[in-house]
């Protein structure tokens, strides 16, 4: 019998509610590229609290899933760069 882990959650505890809406989605996009290079597509980010924000994610079982997050990651960028007047971006190698 083969046995594959699909889904889990993590808590950022430096993503408190605490922090400003701009502090808070500069860690956020962060912690995203962290957890897609490290084969967790989050799935969702729940509310911050005094002790930090539980994100909800699944296990990527290969390349086009660690792509579709990407470009998922990609638009949350736009969002933050447009709402916050920032520049940030991600290269792919």
């Amino acid at each position: 019998m083969k046995i594959d882990l699909i889904s889990g959650q993590k808590v950022f505890k430096n993503m408190t509610n605490k922090l400003s809406e701009e502090e808070y989605a500069k860690t956020k996009a962060q912690f995203w590229l962290f957890m897609l290079n490290d084969g967790n597509k989050p799935t969702k980010w729940l509310k911050p609290n005094a002790s930090g924000t539980k994100v909800n994610f699944d296990y990527m079982k290969g390349q086009s899933e660690y792509d579709r997050g990407l470009l998922e990651l990609e638009v949350y960028l736009h969002e933050i760069n447009e709402r916050f007047g920032l520049d940030y971006k991600f290269s792919r190698e």
